[in-house]
């Protein structure tokens, strides 16, 4: 129907109307009745003309779709000669009937008996496809939308579905999207700390030869690269040189891990940054926030940023230790002028804290009111796991260790907060107080996560650090002469570091034991931090019970504590600990409930890195000391993703 059809129309109705009007005019001269009588008729027919005109094209849609419901098997005739594929299936999906062209060309020769459409139309039902947009689907190396039309027979509904094909468009689209930009960031770790026995001449060598390993690299993925810093290189490149990239795992990961320099390996490692984009702006961009990502969780690993979220490949190296103290310096300075200039300071660690966060949190506390701030450490008595050293706290340093209420009540408007051994809001201990604070800080020494806190002043995080303790003992040393730890913080800082090295065993570096040095000048006693770890005799025995029932999957200690007990949490990272002495176990885990959830404490000795497992099952943590809690689980459930997630570990 055109709208030319309706103008015609009308104006003829117009006509016609216009020489009525006139015709009962006339006859109101003559015989006015007989005039009131074509008046009457005139109104009642110009309404219906004029009700006909507005409903037409409505009527004539109604009248197209019946005729299309009313179809037959009769009118097979009539759908064999469209121009494209079609089919009939019944009210259960069963193919009823093809045309030639869709034998041909969807079914590949004929239709079986009890062939379902959903075959063809991508897996969706008919009727989906009938009440949603067209479906595209790929037969052979031919692409179609397909759409739906109902009708009924003999009291059933049937449909017709008709294929069109868009092979050009969709490959056209493909190509489209396989050239979109990727921006990719490499940058060596560690280098300089790996070249300080060379002369300057060697380290121009170990630079070019890597730096050809690089270019080697991104010409066999046609990719351009480009040096932008000395240990900083530019890669450019398109979205199919990308996923093949990906689907090789990026070697060069391992190229650069295994290099060797006169017979010594180098112990150099690679951290990628991988961002796309609409533009080549964007991806540069996306690609530096997914560098900072990748070093953040330790280095020799590549992040991907894609919109909001990340994926990560590699991260099986140890966080390189950074021997430099110049940013410990620097961090140390600015927190203390941040603690001079607010009316108070309240610091926290995660929840459930343990040692390591409430030691770091009563050193940062005590170096304040060493500069002459009050603060406070706000913990919470009944979930922690460092009861002793609270206790300890309060009788040597009553006030210093404060509760929720007491922390909401000293918040004053230039409150500083200053999160400790933890970088995500959620894990705080208590996550309004610190929200509410005018200004924020965060000391953490775990691999970053993609929920990092965004909106804190200073963000002092350091993966090479063995804890946060290490951190705090370190910045003291930076925030002036005037800040001097009593014994009991300076024991605190202490258990803090044993408990994260498991007594200077694992992540231990030269700064560690520089850190424990400084610790031991402030008076710390390593037989009276030992008495804080002191436990029960019916927590011994529960331990023992969870290490006598692991069983040994893949080279991995896992056990389940199937019983209740108020320090399930302490006895369960414990048996982790202890499974680890256990000849051939690489890595260990126990399963526990607690809180309406089945947590997981993962503990490694570096080889197998239980972060990356933790994570995949919506956990976190450190290369060497992880852990998750699966919410709406039990045990069995708990323990068989477990497995999947050290299946997908080691299949990675």
């Amino acid at each position: 129907m055109k709208l030319k059809g309706f103008i015609y129309d009308g104006v003829s109705i117009c006509v016609a109307a216009v020489a009525a009007a006139a015709f009962v005019v006339a006859t109101v001269f003559l015989n006015p009745k007989l005039a009131l009588a074509e008046c009457i008729v005139f109104i009642a027919v110009t309404g219906f003309v004029l009700y006909r005109m507005l409903t037409m094209r409505r009527r004539y849609r109604k009248f197209i779709l019946r005729l299309t419901r009313e179809l037959d098997c009769s009118d097979e005739k009539v759908l064999s000669n469209f121009p494209f594929p079609v089919a009939i299936c019944n009210g259960e999906g069963y193919i009823t009937w093809g045309s030639e062209r869709f034998i041909n060309e969807i079914s590949e020769g004929g239709i079986s008996n009890g062939e379902k459409i959903e075959e063809f139309i991508g897996g969706i039902s008919p009727e989906d496809l009938l009440h949603g947009s067209m479906a595209n689907v790929q037969i052979g190396d031919r692409f179609y939308s397909v759409s739906a039309n109902s009708f009924k027979k003999n009291g059933e509904k049937n449909y017709i579905l008709y294929y069109f094909e868009n092979t050009v468009l969709k490959r056209k689209e493909i190509e489209y999207h396989l050239s979109r930009p990727y921006a990719i960031l490499a940058e060596l770790d560690n280098i300089d700390d790996s070249r300080l026995n060379y002369r300057d001449s060697e380290k121009a060598e170990i630079r070019s030869r890597i730096e050809a390993m690089l270019d080697d690299w991104a010409d066999s993925y046609d990719s351009l690269l480009k040096r932008i810093s000395d240990d900083r290189y530019l890669i450019v490149t398109e979205q199919k040189n990308f996923a093949r990239m990906k689907d090789d795992k990026f070697v060069i990961l391992e190229k650069i891990r295994s290099f060797e320099y006169k017979g010594n390996k180098a112990e150099i490692t690679l951290s990628v940054g991988v961002g796309n984009g609409s533009s080549i702006t964007e991806c540069e961009r996306n690609s530096r926030k997914a560098i900072e990502m990748a070093i953040g969780r330790g280095g020799d690993q590549v992040a991907i940023k894609d919109k909001d979220s990340y994926e990560f490949i590699g991260g099986v190296s140890k966080s390189a230790e950074k021997r430099n103290k110049v940013k410990a310096r620097v961090v140390g300075s600015a927190l203390s002028e941040l603690i001079k200039n607010a009316s108070e300071v309240i610091v926290m660690g995660h929840s459930y804290s343990d040692f390591d966060a409430v030691g770091s949190s009563l050193g940062i506390a005590c170096a304040a009111r060493a500069l002459g701030t009050k603060a406070y450490v706000v913990v919470n008595r009944k979930t922690t796991l460092a009861l002793p050293l609270v206790n300890r706290i309060d009788s040597e340093l009553p006030g210093m260790i404060i509760d929720e209420k007491k922390a909401e009540e000293l918040q004053g408007r230039k409150c500083l907060a200053i999160l400790s051994d933890t970088h995500i809001e959620t894990l705080a201990d208590y996550p309004k107080i610190y929200e509410a604070a005018a200004t924020k800080v965060i000391i953490d020494h775990h691999r970053r996560a993609v929920t990092q806190i965004q909106n804190a002043i200073i963000f002092h995080h350091d993966p090479g650090a063995s804890s946060a303790s290490e951190m705090v003992t370190e910045l003291i040393q930076y925030m002036g002469q005037d800040v001097v730890i009593p014994k009991a913080v300076a024991e605190a800082l202490m258990s803090g570091i044993m408990l994260d090295t498991k007594n200077f065993i694992l992540r231990s570096g030269v700064r560690t034991f520089e850190a424990a040095a400084h610790l031991k000048d402030c008076g710390a006693d390593t037989v009276s931090v030992k008495k804080l770890f002191a436990n029960s005799l019916e927590v011994n025995k529960l331990r023992n019970q969870v290490i006598s029932s692991a069983e040994n999957y893949r080279n991995c200690a896992v056990s389940a504590a199937d019983f209740e007990s108020a320090d399930i949490r302490v006895i369960s990272a414990q048996a982790a600990d202890e499974m680890l002495n256990i000849d051939g176990i690489k890595a260990s885990f126990v399963l526990y409930e607690s809180g309406g959830a089945v947590n997981i404490s993962a503990r490694s000795l570096g080889e197998i890195n239980v972060q990356l497992i933790m994570e995949a099952l919506g956990g976190g943590g450190h290369q060497t000391m992880a852990a998750c809690s699966l919410k709406e689980s039990n045990l069995a459930d708990a323990r068989s993703r477990l497995y999947s997630a050290i299946d997908n570990f080691y299949s990675k």
